[in-house]
């Protein structure tokens, strides 16, 4: 069995239609590969910070954004906070990384490195979309280092358990 762990150190825009596009083509894959048997359960509901569910207005839906809330696992109907629904698939999902947590600079928002052999494979940083920060992404960006970020406080991105986890996957370098 690998250990799991998470390692805390001291380390320290808006194209919504792309997003959706990016998004929708993410659901195709995974629905796509997925057997009804894999389809997760819901989760009891939980308070979580930012978005809550609206009523329906026809708006369409896609893979984890959209006005309803999905049933499938998300930030929103997780019993914990936002941090620890993440952590918690990074975890899971992602046992073969070691995974350090660090809180960002400027933003004190959890900031995730994936490290496997010794070198890192993606940052991840959990993100308010009232933030104009980019030192993280940018640093990134300069030693060719794949980067994410997921919105925590996005109205109507539901942050999907299957969404985190093909999002992340596609990003890993290794």
């Amino acid at each position: 069995a690998v250990a799991r762990q998470l390692i805390a150190t001291s380390d320290g825009g808006k194209n919504t239609d792309a997003a959706k596009r990016f998004v929708n083509d993410l659901l195709k894959n995974v629905q796509n590969t997925q057997s009804p048997a894999q389809q997760p359960s819901p989760s009891p509901a939980s308070s979580s910070p930012a978005a809550s569910p609206r009523p329906a207005n026809n708006t369409p839906s896609g893979f984890s954004w959209g006005e309803d809330m999905p049933s499938e696992d998300n930030q929103f109907n997780f019993n914990g906070s936002y941090q620890q629904y993440f952590e918690n698939i990074f975890l899971t999902d992602f046992s073969d990384y070691e995974i350090r947590l660090s809180l960002a600079p400027y933003t004190r928002m959890p900031c995730y490195t994936f490290i496997k052999n010794g070198r890192t494979a993606l940052v991840v940083e959990l993100f308010s979309e009232k933030s104009q920060a980019c030192t993280i992404r940018n640093n990134c960006r300069k030693k060719l280092i794949p980067y994410l970020r997921y919105y925590i406080d996005h109205h109507g991105w539901w942050n999907t358990r299957q969404y985190v986890i093909s999002r992340t996957k596609s990003a890993l370098l290794f």
